[in-house]
Parts: structure tokens; C-alpha cells; sequence
């Protein structure tokens, strides 16, 4: 008997999303990009359920990024790639690097000094690639100059298309189950009620570190040099998924998606740890 992708996991993942979607809509009305870490404050401390409300943002979008990869690895055990046509599968593959993404520019516009922090690194990586460097930075980042204003661009166009691919497939149906989201919005909304989302104040902090999801980049930054660690590293992950359709490279690339996942866990584990 084969195995199937949990048609529930894929509605909770949609549903994660969703939640993320409608909250960081929210969260936008009262958000200044002009002053991102005033604005951030005042959201947890003078907006009405401006504090829940970060934090049901925050805690979907976590589940968002947990739920995707747990379905991106289902896909994979399934063997989905062989039934699936090319255009589902590369837009699962984009899914991958464009969800981080948004989630990292989640962080940066936050701009207090783990935004920041996480900024400046980013800006200063993407200008060591050769000839799309610039460019690159000039859509994600330019953070010293411009402050937050392009990752928020970003955070949110990429939103948008994070919610086209995932409506192409998973959003068709005519009726949507109510027990994947119900579930995603209890298990969020019990996180943002009992869990405290901080902040690191502006001032001299010995070690900050970015998301989770990040950790692992700054922690091979302390011994690869920055192409390698902060570039090529990343980009190996989402390039061995996608590669694994190609039936001649699909067991290559499952050994390189396998052995990348493993040092990629190690490297966090050790930076959260440090």
C-alpha cells in the first residue's frame, strides 16, 4: 500500500497560514514603518488585544513554517514528485526559501536588535553574491539606508504570493473542514495567551541571536567563511528538494537533502545551545 500525503496536515498547514494572513492584517493598521520598534511596543502595550494579537501572529507563523516542512517531508516519502506535474512541485519547492523569507523579514521589521542584527547580516551576505548581489539587496534589504522599509515591502508581496500558491491547490475546494483550523487557531491562541513574545531592547547586548530558523546560519558564520555560510549553505537545502523530481539525480539528491538537514540541525542546535 502506498502512502499518502494527511490531506488534514495540508489543511492545517493552509490553515496555519491563513491565521498568520488575517493577523498580520491586523497587526498592520496599527504598525508605523517609520518607527517599527516604537510601533511594536505600543502594539503589545496600548493597542487593545494588540499584545494577543503579535502573538497569535507570531506563534501561526511558526506553525506555518513547522506544518510546511513536515508536509514538504511527507511529500517526499510519498513520492509525490512522481505523480505530481512539474508546476505543483516547484511551486512547493519555492515555497520553501520564499516562507523563510517572509518570516525572517518578520524579524527584521520588528526592529529592535535581533531585527536588526539579522538585517545587517543579511544585507551584508547578499552583497557577496557576484553580479545579482546589489539587486538582490536592493529588493530584500538596505536596511542601513532605508531602515525596514524594503523588508516590509517584502514581507508582505511575498505573503501574497505564499497565499497564490497555496490557494492554487489547497483553497479549491468548495467546502473548507473546520477542524484543521479550529485546531491550528486553539493550539495558537493557547501559545499567545501563556507565552510571552519578547523583545530585545536597543542597548549593548553580548550575544543576540536571530530566529531559530537563522541560528544556524550565524552559527556557520563562525567558521566558513561568508559565501559559503550564508549563501551557498541555505540554498543548498530548497535546491536538493527540488532536484530530487529529476529521476536520474533523485537519489543523489536525497543523500544531499538527508546530509544538508543533518549539519543544518547540528549547527542550530549547537547555536541555540550556546
Amino acid at each position: 500500500m502506498k502512502y499518502r500525503v494527511n490531506p488534514f496536515l495540508s489543511w492545517a498547514l493552509s490553515s496555519a497560514f491563513l491565521l498568520a494572513v488575517i493577523s498580520g492584517i491586523l497587526l498592520a493598521y496599527p504598525f508605523h514603518e517609520k518607527a517599527p520598534f516604537v510601533s511594536t511596543v505600543g502594539i503589545d502595550t496600548v493597542v487593545p488585544y494588540g499584545w494577543f494579537l503579535r502573538r497569535l501572529h507570531y506563534f501561526s507563523s511558526w506553525a506555518t513554517l513547522i506544518l510546511l516542512l513536515w508536509h514538504a517531508g511527507e511529500a517526499l516519502w510519498a513520492r509525490a514528485e512522481e505523480r505530481r506535474r512539474p508546476l505543483p512541485w516547484l511551486a512547493l519547492s519555492l515555497s520553501l526559501p520564499l516562507i523563510f523569507l517572509a518570516a525572517f523579514t518578520g524579524y527584521v521589521i520588528r526592529w529592535d536588535e535581533t531585527g536588526k542584527l539579522a538585517g545587517f547580516i543579511a544585507e551584508s551576505l547578499s552583497l557577496k553574491l557576484p553580479v545579482i548581489g546589489p539587486y538582490l539587496n536592493a529588493l530584500l534589504f538596505t536596511v542601513r539606508e532605508g531602515g525596514i522599509h524594503r523588508p516590509y515591502l517584502f514581507h508582505f508581496w511575498a505573503s501574497l504570493v505564499l497565499l497564490g500558491l497555496y490557494g492554487i491547490w489547497h483553497f479549491r475546494a468548495r467546502r473548507w473542514p473546520a477542524e484543521p483550523f479550529l485546531l491550528v487557531f486553539a493550539v495558537c491562541g493557547a501559545l499567545a495567551l501563556f507565552l510571552p513574545v519578547g523583545l530585545h531592547a536597543p542597548g549593548p547586548h553580548l550575544l543576540v541571536k536571530g530566529p531559530w530558523f537563522f541560528v544556524g546560519v550565524q552559527e556557520a558564520l563562525r567558521h566558513a567563511p561568508p559565501f559559503l555560510a550564508g549563501i551557498l549553505l541555505p540554498s543548498l537545502g530548497p535546491t536538493f528538494y527540488f532536484l530530487v523530481r529529476v529521476p536520474s539525480l533523485r537519489r543523489l539528491s536525497l543523500f544531499g537533502l538527508i546530509l544538508w538537514s543533518a549539519g543544518y540541525g547540528m549547527l542550530t542546535l549547537w547555536g541555540l545551545l550556546r
